[in-house]
């Protein structure tokens, strides 16, 4: 098998690091004092795939905490450093890719992390459409640790990143689940079928009496409090004996309810954004500032299904009146840039991914309200006497334009662009509500205009595309991605370009598939890419010790899946500061 490899060097680099470890049931006595918006009871339960479950109550870095990934990558080394995984690769005739586990996983009930676990992963993530589904069809159990994932057609790098990257959940948990997804998936039923969807709710609704971890810690819903949750440190995880916190208290809320507990030394470190007047007030008090990428940014989304955003034209007007830089300067003061290229893609990895002359081809939008104009016009509207657009019967381009108003960066790129947008003759409404009302709009399609992310914390195409435009599922943002309404052409299949951009091992036929993409966001402006944000995030070096160097190559890994927290807590790198 090619790039099937033995992975003990690597894995003496996570453990390597690590102090002399403690008895393996001795528990640390640090405090890992963090923090996250995690739902409140009762709206928060111990499922993996609910609303209001582990991702949404954990976030990336602590559900890494409690359920364990195959691995974690390296971005400046384009190296992966095994967590549960052993070994992995492509077979050589490049039929399927295979994952052996380590051995010695443990489950925090002390049952083995094995391949039937995997099984139960992927047989309810066939149900729930997953991504991996684009590229295979069918998981394999080879043994009681390795796993074969058969692709569909030509074996996909991607297909690796997202295997590598998956939470591997217990199948004593969800075993039972997983059997009565497979009785539908068997039963040769459509996606989109009366039974698939029972079933995609059956799982969604599914509550867990009891949350059985791989990772080093786990919680109860009695650990879940009003102001903080606590998770605690379990016996039995490959990482126990390394992690040097015994317990980590995540305060709920975002930046505003946050800001004061890191001044007050309550939160030790924060991946929420922090406006610069904020960041400056930490610096003052001696609080360092770590700046890694965040690996998105705002974007403002239009609502297709609702007049006038289907018009290609308008959208285009929209990209031509606001100036994104000065949007940028709101968001996040130095730490976010506007967007240039206007490809889907965020601009860092646009002269990697795309060849030279579809760059020269796309049109940057750069600040232009001539040309605004023009486009505007050549659709009918005109300016009436306030100085508003309107149509032919006299009614304002504009409508409500909903945003997060707890998401301060959000928040701040929203209504700036709304002022921009208003000061060129729209006549757009704010609408501040709560940001688990704002992306519930949004995937409801309940909105006009709104703000979310777009772009996404990896060197993969297909990951950057879906965000937005097939994130949000239909109703959404108002079409169906794989009938893409192309002015007077026939709908595309955009979902299968954006598959297309990150298919097979071909760099270069990816790059034109990647292009294709590029150039029809480019031209049609679905979304308009405001800017790409850095995140500034607050470190008491008196709370916690190991904070790499800013030249140390994993600080160019982008917060969120392979924020280099996850890989230092876990192999105990970072630890409670000396008092």
């Amino acid at each position: 098998m090619k790039r099937l490899f033995a992975s003990a060097l690597l894995l003496l680099l996570v453990l390597g690091a690590a102090l002399m470890p403690l008895s393996a049931q001795e528990a640390p006595t640090g405090v890992w004092l963090g923090t996250w918006p995690y739902r409140l009871l009762p709206d928060h339960d111990l499922n993996a795939y609910s609303a209001a479950g582990l991702n949404v109550n954990l976030g990336n870095i602590f559900r890494g905490m409690v359920e364990l990934t195959p691995a974690f990558y390296i971005y400046a080394s384009d190296e992966w450093v095994p967590l549960l995984g052993e070994s992995w690769g492509f077979a050589e005739d490049g039929t399927y890719y295979e994952l052996k586990l380590r051995e010695d996983a443990l489950w925090s009930n002390g049952n083995p992390v094995n391949a039937d676990d995997v099984i139960v992963t992927y047989t309810l993530g066939q149900v729930l459409n997953w991504g991996q589904f684009s590229y295979i069809n069918r998981v394999e159990k080879v043994d009681d640790f390795t796993v074969r994932f058969h692709f569909i057609d030509q074996p996909s790098l991607l297909l690796e990143r997202l295997v590598l990257k998956e939470y591997i959940i217990s199948r004593d948990t969800y075993g039972a689940l997983a059997e009565e997804a497979r009785a539908v998936i068997d039963s040769g039923v459509a996606s989109d079928s009366e039974e698939m969807n029972a079933m995609r709710t059956r799982i969604q609704e599914f509550k867990p009496e009891e949350l059985i971890a791989s990772g080093p810690y786990t919680y109860t819903l009695e650990d879940v409090g009003d102001s903080f949750m606590t998770l605690r440190w379990q016996p039995n995880s490959i990482f126990s004996d390394t992690v040097q916190f015994g317990e980590i208290k995540i305060w709920a809320g975002e930046t505003e309810s946050t800001t004061p507990l890191v001044l007050s030394s309550e939160i030790a470190h924060a991946t929420n954004v922090y406006p610069p007047a904020t960041v400056q007030s930490f610096v003052d008090e001696g609080i360092q500032i770590v700046q890694i990428p965040r690996g998105y940014g705002p974007a403002l989304l239009f609502n297709h299904a609702v007049e006038p955003w289907n018009i290609t034209e308008i959208r285009q007007a929209f990209a031509y009146v606001i100036d994104r830089d000065q949007n940028a300067f709101i968001t996040n003061g130095i730490g976010a840039t506007g967007t240039e290229y206007m490809a889907g893609l965020l601009d860092g990895v646009v002269p990697n991914l795309m060849s030279e002359e579809d760059i020269a081809a796309l049109n940057r939008y750069e600040f232009n309200t001539d040309e605004a104009t023009r486009l505007m016009e050549s659709v009918g509207y005109t300016l009436n006497a306030d100085g508003k657009w309107v149509d032919a019967e006299g009614n304002t381009v504009g409508g409500e334009f909903k945003f997060p108003s707890d998401f301060v960066d959000f928040s701040a790129a929203a209504q700036n662009a709304i002022d921009q947008l208003n000061a060129f003759g729209f006549d757009i409404v704010p609408v501040g509500i709560p940001s688990a009302e704002a992306s519930a709009a949004i995937r409801e399609g309940n909105f006009n205009l709104s703000i979310w992310s777009w772009g996404n914390a990896t060197v993969f195409a297909e990951r950057h595309f879906l965000n937005p435009l097939v994130r949000w599922g239909t109703p959404g943002i108002g079409f169906d991605p794989a009938a893409y309404p192309y002015g007077d052409a026939a709908p595309i299949d955009l979902r299968a370009m954006i598959t297309a951009s990150s298919a097979g091992l071909d760099r270069e036929a990816q790059r034109e598939a990647i292009g294709d993409v590029a150039l029809l966001v480019n031209q049609t402006m679905p979304y308009i890419p405001l800017n790409v944000i850095i995140s500034a995030e607050p470190w008491n070096t008196n709370l916690i010790s190991g904070l790499p160097s800013a030249d140390d190559p994993i600080m160019q890994n982008p917060t969120g899946s392979d924020h280099f927290i996850i890989l230092y807590l876990l192999n105990g790198t970072l630890a409670p500061a000396a008092q």
